[in-house]
C-alpha cells in the first residue's frame, strides 16, 4: 500500500463487536484444553489416548472432559470466526471505499508465514498456516448469498467425512502389511517411536526441529488435503453466512439462540458421546476408531460449536460489562498473540530448553498447567490492552498486511 490513505482504519474500542471478541477469546482459551496434549505427550496420544501412559482414575475424567467438550470444538468456533472476520474486512473495506481483494491475500500470505514459522520452530501442531489457505480459497464465496454459503458449508464438511469413510472401507484393499505400518505410524506407535520422539523433545532447539519438521510437514500434507482443508473451509463458509445473518452480533431473539444450544449441543453430544463409547468398546482399533467413529465427533464438534455460539451470544446479550466478559473480551481481542503465547509458555514447560517435562506429566497435571496458562493469557492481555491498540503479532501481522510500520501505542 502506498500511503494511509489506503489503509483500513482500526476498529476503535467502543466500535467493537465485543460479542465476537468474546467468543474469540474462549475459543483460544478453549482449545488449550484438547491441546496441551499435543505439547505434552507423544503425537499418537492425541489420536489414541490409550497409547501412552494409563487412561483411569483421574486421567480418564481429564481426557473424557477435554474430548467430549473441547475436542474440535473450539476449533470450531475460531474456524467460524475467521469466516466471520473476512467478512467483517469486507464489508469494512467497502464503506471507506477501499479494494478489500489485494489486502485480504496479503493477510492470508502473511498469515500463512507466520504459521509455517510457528509450526517448525515451535509447535508442529500450528493451524494458522492451515486457515491462510483455507481462507485464501474461500475468499472467492465472500459475496455469495448466505444460502449458498451454508450449502457449500455443508457439502465442503461432507466431502471431508466421506474421505474418513472411504478411506475406512478401503482398509480390505490394501497390500499385505500396509494396515500394520499405517497404524504403526500413527494410531498405535512402538515403544521406541515414542521414546526418540521423547528424546528429541528433550534435547536442544536444534535438535528440537529435526524432530518437529516431519510432525509438522505430514500435518500440512497429506493430513491436512484427508482431514482438516474440509472441515475449517467448511466452518469458514458457515461463520460467514452467520455473520452476514448476525448471529454473533446478538441481533436475534433469546429463543434463537436458545434453539441453537438445544439442537447443537442436545444432538451434538450424545454423538460425541456415542464415539467415546464405541472406541472403548472396540479397545480403540485402528480401522474402527480413526476411521469411523471419530465421525461421530467430527460431526458432534460442528453440532457443539454452534450450540457454544448460542451459550456465549445469551451471555454477552445479559451482560458484556461484566468482570469476566471484559477478561474475555481482552484475549479476544489479542486471539493471534494468545495464541502464540500458549505455545511459546507450552515449549519452555515442555521442551529441552526449558524445563523438559515433555512426556513425563499424566493428563491431570497437564490441566493445572493449563489453567496456570489461562491466568497468564487473561492478565497478559488486560495489561497490554492499556498501553496498546493492538496485540504484539496482531500488530506486525496488520504492519506486514499494509507494508508499513502501524501506530501501536493507545493514542499514536
Amino acid at each position: 500500500m502506498a500511503g494511509s490513505s489506503y489503509i483500513l482504519s482500526p476498529i476503535s474500542t467502543g466500535k467493537r463487536v465485543a460479542t465476537i471478541d468474546i467468543l474469540r477469546g474462549v475459543a483460544v482459551l478453549g482449545m488449550l484444553a484438547m491441546t496441551i496434549q499435543s505439547f505434552a505427550m507423544p503425537m499418537s496420544a492425541y489420536l489414541n489416548p490409550s497409547t501412552y501412559e494409563r487412561l483411569s482414575g483421574n486421567d480418564l475424567y481429564v481426557w473424557l472432559i477435554s474430548h467430549v467438550f473441547a475436542d474440535q470444538k473450539f476449533l470450531g468456533i475460531f474456524s467460524l470466526l475467521f469466516g466471520a472476520s473476512i467478512i467483517m474486512l469486507s464489508q469494512k473495506a467497502q464503506k471507506e471505499h477501499l479494494r478489500s481483494t489485494d489486502l485480504q491475500y496479503k493477510r492470508f500470505v502473511y498469515l500463512g508465514l507466520l504459521g509455517l514459522i510457528h509450526a517448525y520452530l515451535v509447535w508442529y501442531g500450528d493451524v494458522l498456516f492451515m486457515y491462510a489457505v483455507c481462507g485464501l480459497l474461500m475468499f472467492i464465496f465472500r459475496n455469495k448469498r448466505t444460502a449458498v454459503q451454508l450449502r457449500a458449508g455443508i457439502i465442503f464438511l461432507a466431502i471431508g467425512s466421506a474421505i474418513s469413510l472411504l478411506l475406512g472401507y478401503s482398509v480390505a484393499l490394501w497390500e499385505p502389511g500396509e494396515y500394520e505400518v499405517r497404524r504403526a505410524q500413527i494410531w498405535d506407535q512402538p515403544a521406541q517411536v515414542m521414546a526418540d520422539e521423547i528424546e528429541g523433545y528433550h534435547s536442544n532447539w536444534e535438535r528440537q526441529i529435526l524432530t518437529r519438521a516431519p510432525q509438522a510437514f505430514r500435518l500440512q500434507t497429506t493430513g491436512f488435503l484427508l482431514r482438516y482443508f474440509w472441515k475449517i473451509s467448511g466452518m469458514i463458509l458457515i461463520g460467514m453466512a452467520l455473520y452476514k445473518r448476525r448471529v454473533f452480533k446478538g441481533k436475534h431473539s433469546k429463543k434463537y439462540y436458545l434453539k441453537m444450544i438445544i439442537y447443537g449441543i442436545g444432538i451434538g453430544l450424545p454423538l460425541v458421546a456415542g464415539g467415546v463409547f464405541i472406541d472403548f468398546l472396540y479397545n480403540w482399533d485402528y480401522r474402527i476408531s480413526y476411521f469411523f467413529t471419530s465421525q461421530l465427533n467430527y460431526w458432534g464438534s460442528v453440532l457443539m460449536s454452534l450450540g457454544y455460539v448460542g451459550i456465549i451470544v445469551l451471555f454477552c446479550k445479559a451482560s458484556t460489562r461484566s468482570f469476566l466478559a471484559k477478561r474475555l473480551a481482552d484475549v479476544g481481542r489479542m486471539s493471534l498473540s494468545n495464541y502464540l503465547l500458549q505455545s511459546i509458555l507450552c515449549g519452555f514447560i515442555f521442551y529441552g530448553h526449558g524445563f523438559n517435562l515433555f512426556g513425563d506429566l499424566d493428563r491431570s497435571a497437564q490441566a493445572v498447567f493449563v489453567l496456570a496458562i489461562w491466568v497468564v493469557n487473561i492478565m497478559f492481555s488486560s495489561i497490554w490492552l492499556k498501553y496498546f491498540q493492538f496485540g504484539p503479532f496482531e500488530w506486525v501481522w496488520r504492519s506486514l498486511t499494509y507494508g508499513k510500520i502501524q501506530p501501536l501505542a493507545k493514542g499514536d
